[in-house]
């Protein structure tokens, strides 16, 4: 099975070029290609990103707007998003596509933080396992491609809060799932740029509204209004 990688971005040239030596570095033999999806208001280098990325420039913006018009072009039997400021584990694709073998068409990683802290540390712990929060957040979501075209995709009207969106419809359709317990990396620059308590108390406001059936434009404002 071939595996599609889609990155949406928003002025992420210097973290492209982290994931870029990444791929260049560590990837396998497993036929993959890797999708620029990038925001049509991008205002930096990002198109000159080079091999071995593929760069599609999207109509709109919008996290899940730019995930599935990546989707769309995408060959891959097994779809991967990646944020642009998150790094896989080392043997990542084997992973996933053994976990596809195993029959699970939907799935995520365990993550840590970097830099990291004795809180962000426990933050990361509860990437490991299953609970009312897990999938959305910096997750990188791998799934068959049979079964995005079921689920219809990223919900577009969602300007915020799609990944754990999508992650209900999940559920509610008892598709089987994992956590991969290999750990991503996760930048902590929204931690740093703010604080552990700030952040965490915006994180679960925005969830909150989420589950309140807010307008996620609302959500995106006050989150955004919120953090530096």
């Amino acid at each position: 099975m071939s595996i599609s990688v889609i990155i949406p971005c928003y002025n992420e040239f210097d973290n492209l070029l982290k994931i870029r030596d990444f791929f260049l570095k560590f990837v396998g033999e497993l036929p993959t290609e890797i999708i620029i999806a990038d925001s049509v208001a991008s205002s930096d280098e990002s198109k000159k990103i080079g091999p071995p990325f593929l760069y599609l420039r999207t109509k709109k913006s919008g996290r899940a707007h730019q995930m599935n018009e990546g989707a769309r072009i995408a060959k891959g039997d097994i779809l991967v998003f990646l944020h642009a400021d998150v790094l896989p584990p080392i043997n990542f694709l084997n992973e996933i596509q053994n976990s596809i073998d195993q029959g699970y068409h939907f799935g995520f990683f365990a993550y840590r933080f970097h830099p990291t802290s004795f809180m962000l540390d426990i933050n990361a712990s509860f990437t490991r396992r299953k609970s009312f929060f897990a999938g959305g957040g910096d997750q990188i979501h791998f799934m068959h491609k049979g079964l995005y075209e079921r689920l219809q995709g990223y919900e577009e009207n969602f300007q915020i809060m799609e990944d754990f969106d999508f992650m209900g419809k999940v559920k509610k359709s008892k598709t089987p799932y994992t956590i991969i317990q290999s750990k991503a990396v996760v930048s902590s620059r929204k931690y740093m740029n703010n604080s552990w308590l700030r952040v965490n108390i915006v994180n679960l406001i925005a969830f909150l509204m989420f589950h309140l059936n807010i307008d996620s434009g609302l959500i995106k404002k006050v989150y955004y209004q919120l953090l530096r």
